[in-house]
């Protein structure tokens, strides 16, 4: 029996724009569970559901209905989730048992129009240079919709020393680069800039998950890529592309470095950072 067969309603369409209905997005979650369940182990997942499509009413979900909790740990939770309307996958940085220590450092990358991909690029560009610089390595997924979410795996340390050094870092990017990027909190004082969200290393702050779908009408995914893979903007990466970039090139959001221990990092560079969330 397939996992279509399984689910409520599999011919009802879910994307209605691309014609997508909820067999095609069983299907692709089948195939990509493997990675997003490496992602949500341990973690308390938060999902956002769309049970008659994403041009029906939406809602997030951070607890099953007998309490607790959202900790997926199989292909089959995967799915009976999705079967009822579960479309985006988000996950904190931190294990559930342990949530104001975090394994995971983000920047993300938000452009504030008319500020676009092209904003993101240039300042991705700067924040790339200055890991790489620090001898900080990283991962890169687009988020689905408009921006770019850089990923460094840590060693565990306390979600305000993690803030305190992503600001920092952020500060460089924003001095670098003050007509295209910003830390500004409120969008009015944004401008036409990159907003650098360095703010989503809070412990109670949860990231779209790579291989997630997004409720965008062309469903689009938050695709891992890589640097040389830029020019192809978020938008470029749906169901279809995301599973052949599989085929060929296989599994890009796997940390195969050792974890970096960012305090040590950034204090090469006299960097201490602040005293947290600012």
């Amino acid at each position: 029996m397939t996992w279509e067969a399984r689910i409520p309603h599999p011919e009802r369409i879910i994307y209605p724009e691309a014609h997508i209905a909820r067999s095609e997005v069983v299907s692709y979650y089948a195939e990509v569970a493997p990675y997003l369940l490496e992602q949500a182990r341990g973690r308390a997942l938060t999902v956002k559901r769309w049970p008659h499509g994403i041009d029906g009413p939406m809602f997030y979900q951070k607890h099953p209905a007998d309490g607790g909790p959202i900790v997926v740990t199989s292909t089959e939770a995967l799915i009976t989730w999705v079967g009822q309307g579960a479309l985006e996958w988000h996950a904190p940085l931190g294990l559930a048992d342990s949530p104001l220590v975090h394994d995971w450092a983000i920047l993300d990358l938000d452009p504030n129009p008319p500020a676009g991909w092209a904003e993101v690029i240039e300042v991705g560009g700067v924040f790339k240079n200055l890991l790489e610089l620090m001898d900080i390595p990283y991962l890169l997924k687009t988020s689905g919709q408009r921006g770019l979410h850089f990923y460094v795996g840590i060693r565990p340390l306390h979600h305000q020393r993690i803030l305190a050094i992503m600001g920092q870092l952020a500060d460089v990017v924003e001095r670098t680069l003050p007509d295209v990027a910003t830390t500004a909190r409120l969008k009015r004082d944004r401008g036409a800039r990159v907003y650098l969200d360095y703010l989503q290393n809070g412990h109670s702050r949860t990231t779209v998950m790579a291989y997630s779908l997004r409720a965008t009408p062309s469903a689009t995914v938050s695709a891992p890529i890589t640097w040389d893979q830029r020019g192809l903007g978020t938008h470029y990466w749906t169901i279809d592309r995301v599973r052949a970039q599989l085929r060929s090139r296989g599994n890009l959001w796997m940390w195969q470095q050792p974890r970096v221990d960012l305090e040590v990092a950034v204090s090469r560079f006299g960097m201490r950072g602040g005293a947290g969330e600012r």
